[in-house]
């Protein structure tokens, strides 16, 4: 309680807020502090807004209020909304966690005019509101008996002081499993257990032992939000769990109730299987017998149509026949270095989905098509062999953009040349898909003609997690299959059976390999619109060469050439390639315009 003063007639009184805006002072000192830590250009942006926001006497009740200022960019104001919007949600769901439904709680309304000051740990802080509008003349002792007592009836009847209501009982706050809550929690109790004598701990190091508990990243933001795992930080340190303290920097540590809650996740999840346990670890239900059906629809594609050799001499070595019997070899997940950020980078998404499956035999490298694969490696001589599966991972908007810009068509094309027969196209779900370049209807006609016309099989996933863990049960699902067989390859294009050794496959795939005329003219064809990779495919095997359907056309008159090609028939369904491309194609190598 502030000590009075006594004050004289005609005297101005001056009132002067200390922190006017704590909430978005608070948060920006993280983005400041976070931006420093990494030597971001958002720095002295983020240090400018931080100095005129606290130097602000007046509250603001939203971001956008704070463009006043100066430093406060419309993506900051954004960012503040959305945090703010989230913090009066998580307030909401504490209020209806706290009053019966048949009562309201006093001071419930995040506008109140109401705040407390040095209030004990039972008592949840206040959401932004409380905090910058706490002057209405309330004094700290009286707000604090407030919200101390007990909740009235909405109703205007009076309730009978001699009857016993069975209270509610509060239900304790519990983060979800391998939540963000939930990781940090156990990520500064892991730290206090390891280093009693120094409990506070920075941010950098939390986010790098919590990745391992959490299904959520700590640096990727979620599908259209600002949030990731990091932001239940706030949230625990309102429920008292996490005390935040600065000192050369802003470091944590968990309370007695954190350390109470983080001892009781911990024992309620330490004999539960993991999912690598559950895939690795536990006995296969079904062995794989030596015949040729497989796991996976095989693709059907005319592989041998648009072969190319990577050389026109192979030296005797290149065709030595590579022989693995079972047993000495291990099936090894290749990852695109492209599907990172950089193996050298800290709390890589991707790395840390993987990372979760101690016993996934990984490796990252360079892949000249598809994003994942799958090698046999010779335990002894370490000779690999590239199994018959490939997979292409496309989030929504990836697939959008991809069919925007044409890279789709292509890139379907180089899988289906790449000499390997199974084929998967992994789409993942990216957020809710509203904001995924192209309607969701395209999107999924656009799936189901890659199934149909290209033979490719399509796996859809509902985010990184998902995917990650379809891929390592697809390794142990070949692991079972392959264990028995006899491995046949050489450094060629295999046929039938055979496989082909890693490094001819990345070779024969790369882009800057040398194209043959065909090759050329089929990736020319697929710029055009209705034109697939199949169309193309059907339209090659009578003219290899633009020379030779520019002579086709000369023999015709203008409408037979617009229909020349429009009879072939082109993939497994044997459909017509239709009027319209064959127009398109006609225009284009005559009358070098398209209508």
């Amino acid at each position: 309680m502030a000590a009075t003063t006594r004050i004289t007639r005609n005297q101005r009184i001056t009132f002067k807020r200390k922190r006017p805006n704590p909430l978005f002072q608070e948060w920006l000192e993280e983005l400041h502090e976070e931006a420093k830590a990494k030597s971001s250009k958002l720095e002295p942006m983020l240090k400018e807004a931080l100095e005129s926001i606290s130097k602000y006497p007046l509250p603001l009740k939203t971001g956008a209020e704070c463009a006043i200022l100066r430093g406060f960019e419309k993506k900051l104001c954004l960012f503040l909304d959305k945090r703010l919007e989230v913090y009066n949600s998580n307030k909401s769901q504490e209020i209806h966690q706290k009053c019966p439904k048949s009562n309201v709680c006093e001071n419930s309304n995040p506008n109140s005019n109401v705040v407390v000051e040095n209030v004990s740990n039972s008592i949840p802080q206040t959401s932004s509101q409380d905090i910058l509008a706490k002057y209405s003349g309330n004094n700290s002792q009286e707000a604090t008996s407030q919200l101390q007592a007990p909740s009235r009836s909405n109703s205007n009847s009076q309730q009978d002081p001699t009857s016993h209501k069975p209270k509610s009982r509060e239900r304790t706050y519990k983060p979800a499993f391998r939540s963000g809550g939930y990781a940090i929690l156990l990520a500064l109790l892991e730290h206090m257990q390891d280093n009693p004598g120094e409990p506070d701990i920075a941010k950098e190091k939390i986010i790098d032992i919590a990745q391992k508990y959490s299904e959520e990243s700590f640096v990727r933001p979620k599908p259209e939000s600002f949030y990731t795992a990091w932001s239940n930080m706030t949230r625990l340190v309102t429920k008292g769990l996490v005390e935040k303290s600065k000192k050369k920097k802003v470091v944590y540590a968990l309370t007695e109730q954190g350390v109470q809650l983080a001892k009781e996740l911990l024992a309620e999840t330490k004999d539960r299987p993991t999912v690598n346990d559950l895939i690795f670890n536990s006995p296969a239900l079904t062995q794989t017998s030596n015949s040729q059906d497989s796991c996976i629809t095989r693709s059907t594609g005319t592989d041998s149509e648009v072969s190319s050799q990577v050389g026109s001499q192979s030296s005797a070595t290149d065709l030595a026949c590579i022989e693995m019997p079972p047993g000495s070899f291990e099936v090894i997940l290749l990852i695109d270095k492209n599907e990172t950020g950089g193996l050298s980078k800290k709390n890589d998404p991707t790395v840390a989905q993987f990372n979760k499956y101690p016993d996934l035999k990984h490796e990252y490298r360079s892949l000249k098509v598809g994003d994942f694969t799958w090698v046999a490696r010779n335990i002894g001589n370490k000779e690999e062999l590239v199994l018959p599966y490939v997979i292409e991972r496309k989030r929504m908007d990836d697939l959008g953009a991809s069919i925007k810009d044409g890279r789709f068509h292509e890139q379907k094309f180089r899988l289906k040349k790449c000499g390997l027969k199974n084929v998967i196209y992994m789409v993942e779900s990216y957020g809710a898909n509203k904001h995924v370049g192209l309607p969701i209807q395209s999107l999924m006609q656009a799936m189901a003609n890659t199934r149909v016309q290209d033979g490719f099989k399509i796996h859809m996933t509902n985010s990184l997690s998902n995917s990650a863990r379809f891929l390592a049960m697809m390794t142990k699902r070949l692991t079972i299959e392959y264990k028995d067989k006899k491995l046949i390859g050489y450094n060629k294009e295999p046929i039938n059976e055979e496989l082909m050794t890693f490094n001819y496959f990345n070779k024969s795939s790369a882009k800057t390999k040398p194209l043959t005329v065909t090759e050329t003219f089929i990736k020319v064809l697929l710029q055009l619109k209705g034109v697939s990779v199949e169309k193309a495919l059907a339209i090659t095997n009578v003219y290899s060469t633009p020379a030779s359907l520019i002579k086709a056309y000369e023999q015709c008159n203008n409408r037979e050439g617009e229909t020349l090609l429009a009879c072939l028939k082109y993939g497994n369904t044997s459909r017509n390639v239709g009027p319209i491309a064959s127009k398109s194609i006609y225009q284009l190598f005559t009358k070098r315009t398209l209508s």
